[in-house]
């Protein structure tokens, strides 16, 4: 949604966007890539950026980041990799290889108020080609010419990098934890978090009222309760959303897959432990019973 919102700002417009198909594992199908690029180009339509991503938002995929990378190399186009969460697995030696191909990136996005824990919010762009950065956002004006002395000498001019002429410290919260935690408290709540969700899913699996509706790649969880007549389980699945939260026991989030209503788990909390997640599928199986009697 973020990349129609930008296609809007940009003046684009959502015809400039081209939704990519993806594959059993919601990944970008390559092959798909490849060919939407090249009937772009014969239609006289020019290509100027490919998203990639690493957790995604529905399901937590991470795409071969290396092959569309290889792709965009090849068609000259930029390479821009939604890190959104998932991108601070760099951070955990034991997990840095799903991150393969970040380094290819022509620019890097990262939220540091999900996968950090810090208060919402604060998020990170890095772009590899400084030049092309700045002289994308750079201009001139009498008020803010340079000096080599005095107030505004030195220092990081945030008008060459971005829109906005100036910004709040957001990145003294960032700078704070770091120094107040360490990079490896980080890293192993991070593989908490993944430990917890694969703990989860196990659960789910090996229920036989519930059912898992997209694979574990990092920390997000999509299942449904399932026992019950087909037709009605969209609503019945977000009847008990509504109660669980309601009742103040857990909140979860939803999702659609493939027109599958979801109970979505993003587990990005430091204090979160596995009981809770026990209790969470207990009471996720009684609401469930419960409910269907009532439909």
């Amino acid at each position: 949604s973020w990349i129609k919102k930008g296609a809007q700002l940009l003046g684009l417009g959502n015809r400039a966007i081209r939704e990519i198909e993806v594959d059993k594992s919601f990944r970008i199908d390559i092959r798909a890539l490849s060919e939407k690029i090249a009937k772009d180009r014969q239609s006289g339509v020019k290509p100027i950026c490919v998203v990639g991503t690493i957790g995604t938002v529905n399901t937590g995929a991470i795409d071969n980041l290396e092959a569309v990378a290889d792709i965009a190399k090849q068609e000259g186009l930029w390479f821009h990799i939604d890190g959104a969460f998932g991108a601070l697995v760099k951070l955990s030696n034991n997990l840095s290889s799903l991150a393969k191909g970040l380094e290819k990136a022509d620019s890097l996005a990262f939220d540091l108020h999900k996968w950090m824990y810090l208060p919402f919010e604060v998020a990170c762009v890095l772009v590899k080609d400084k030049k092309a950065h700045h002289s994308t956002f750079q201009q001139t004006a009498k008020y803010f010419n340079p000096a080599s002395r005095g107030v505004i000498a030195e220092g990081i001019p945030f008008a060459e990098r971005g829109i906005e002429l100036t910004r709040n410290f957001k990145a003294l919260k960032v700078w704070m934890s770091l120094k107040a935690h360490g990079i490896n408290t980080f890293a192993k709540l991070i593989e908490q978090n993944i430990y917890q969700a694969k703990y989860l899913a196990s659960i789910v699996e090996s229920h036989p009222e519930l059912e898992l509706l997209a694979p574990v790649s990092l920390n997000i969880v999509c299942f449904r309760y399932k026992s019950f007549n087909q037709e009605q389980l969209n609503q019945l699945n977000q009847e008990i959303l509504l109660r669980l939260q309601e009742s103040g026991i857990a909140l979860p989030s939803s999702t659609i897959i493939e027109g599958q209503y979801c109970i979505r788990v993003a587990i990005v909390n430091h204090r979160s432990r596995v009981e809770d997640f026990e209790l969470l599928v207990s009471e996720i199986v009684k609401l469930g019973r419960k409910i269907a009697k009532e439909f």
